[in-house]
């Protein structure tokens, strides 16, 4: 049932922004009474929160750490996806958002540090980066290439970048 409220709030998005978002409609289109949606969610806020944080755990620092370069691949290259990026970008005008926009990136932050923590445990690193530095090094060659060179997105290219934040992160914790 979670899993259809999420995907049924992000198709929501997609059509209509965090404007246009009921939580009627989400109900209706996830099959469920929307007495259910306001027990677990109180607010859409908090529904497009819990929406915008799933987080993937794939077992490999490499693999865990390309679903999030491809995770932020389709937030800004999908239609769902802009519509996220645009409701996060919404948030410093409406006060409800903002708070949304603050958890996601906290929510992030601490899903990375989750995934480097794992990593530790698995023996991949040898110590704990900063998760935002984490984030800046894999995300912002993505944005630029999306929104400045305007080249590909293509998994080659993700590979890569994932690659050399793994041995960044490798390489920072020969030096500890």
């Amino acid at each position: 049932m979670r899993a259809r409220v999420l995907e049924a709030t992000v198709d929501a998005l997609a059509a209509d922004g965090f404007g246009g978002l009921q939580m009627e409609s989400v109900a209706a289109a996830a099959g469920v009474n929307k007495t259910t949606l306001y027990r677990r969610w109180r607010t859409r806020s908090a529904l497009v929160a819990d929406a915008l944080l799933e987080v993937s755990d794939t077992g490999r620092l490499t693999d865990d750490l390309l679903a999030l370069a491809r995770s932020v691949r389709r937030a800004i290259t999908s239609r769902r996806g802009r519509a996220i990026v645009g409701a996060l970008a919404a948030s410093q005008d409406v006060p409800d958002l903002r708070q949304v926009a603050r958890r996601f990136w906290r929510t992030r932050y601490d899903a990375n540090a989750a995934i480097i923590t794992r990593a530790i445990q698995r023996g991949e690193l040898a110590t704990e980066p900063d998760p935002r530095r984490v984030v800046a090094a894999l995300a912002g060659p993505i944005y630029f290439r999306a929104f400045v060179t305007r080249e590909r997105l293509d998994d080659d290219f993700l590979r890569t970048i994932v690659h050399n934040v793994v041995t960044g992160l490798r390489m920072e914790g020969d030096r500890s």
